[in-house]
């Protein structure tokens, strides 16, 4: 059932696009953006009511797959893409003003922030949990896969920490965080 109807909005999406594109359609080219990102919520749904994601190709050998939390925090990853998938297509339905809302992002960047970082922070748990493959073999195989996963996973979580906590100062403290050097983005863009 999950396959069926991911590849059917897959395949939707493609062709809202692609048919909007050359017949100059916009509302369709923003509706196949909206429906890939129904796509991508379908997928992570998927991931976290079984549990069980599988990422990669067959024919490459390159696939992974992840049980349990990491497939949870995964189908989280893409429940939230294919939410960011969908806002986008509504701003592109409504021309709002992108350059507008980057400069807004610029001037209090706090909720930015604070998204990516706790995106850092899901990734760091799913690298330091790793696929089911790597959890099989040889026990000194095991060693150094979870020590090449150690160093990427404890990176994301100290990124992560550092922007969420910067995110959470900006909105509680904006002035006193731009007068900490917050208003780099601000100088950069020539706003204010």
């Amino acid at each position: 059932m999950w396959t069926t109807l991911e590849i059917i909005l897959g395949l939707l999406s493609i062709a809202l696009v692609f048919v909007g594109d050359k017949l100059l359609i916009p509302l369709w080219s923003n509706a196949g953006i909206a429906c890939l990102g129904l796509t991508s919520i379908v997928i992570g749904w998927q991931a976290i009511i079984t549990r069980r994601i599988v990422l990669g190709r067959r024919r490459r050998g390159s696939r992974q797959t992840y049980t349990g939390l990491a497939a949870i925090l995964q189908g989280v990853e893409f429940n939230l893409l294919g939410l960011f998938l969908i806002i986008v297509a509504i701003m592109l339905y409504e021309n709002l003003n992108a350059h507008e809302l980057a400069l807004q992002m610029a001037r209090h960047p706090g909720l930015p922030l604070m998204v990516f970082g706790m995106l850092c922070l899901i990734q760091s748990v799913i690298t330091l949990i790793g696929p089911l493959d790597s959890q099989e073999g040889p026990r000194w195989t095991l060693l150094i896969g979870s020590l090449a996963r150690f160093l990427p996973g404890i990176l994301l979580i100290l990124i992560g920490v550092v922007m969420t906590g910067l995110g959470v100062f900006e909105i509680l403290a904006p002035n006193l965080f731009d007068k900490m050097g917050g208003g780099f983005l601000e100088a950069l863009y020539g706003i204010k």
